[in-house]
Parts: C-alpha cells; sequence; structure tokens
C-alpha cells in the first residue's frame, strides 16, 4: 500500500512508515492530510492537493516543440 491509498486511520497501520524526515524537515501522512515540516514552518495540504503537486512535479516537462 502506498501513503497516497490511505483513506482512515486503518490504511496508516498497514503503512511501514507514515512520514519520513531528515534533520528538522519531515512529510508526514494522516487520513485525507499531508504535513510538511521544513524547519520552523509546517504545511498542513489534502492529500488530493499534494498528489496533484507530485504529480507535476515528476511528470516529463519536455517541450513537444524541442522535438
Amino acid at each position: 500500500m502506498k501513503p497516497c491509498d490511505c483513506k482512515d486511520a486503518q490504511d496508516l497501520k498497514k503503512l511501514q512508515e507514515n512520514g519520513i524526515g531528515h534533520n528538522e524537515d519531515s512529510l508526514v501522512v494522516t487520513p485525507n492530510f499531508v504535513t510538511l515540516k521544513l524547519g520552523h514552518t509546517t504545511i498542513t495540504m489534502s492529500m488530493y492537493r499534494f498528489r496533484q503537486f507530485a504529480e507535476w512535479y515528476l511528470a516529463d516537462q519536455e517541450s513537444k516543440m524541442e522535438k
């Protein structure tokens, strides 16, 4: 199961980890939300919106005009 597939607290129990962190930065999944902590800043957004941003970031952006 992927973190983006979690719909409730029962799904979170199926994950080996519900978050990842390095030093003061972390990303944690809770039902319906993703929380980003970057130093002293905390951002909480819906899983839907976070997925939209992640898919855009991972998508190939090569222009078709360059081909």
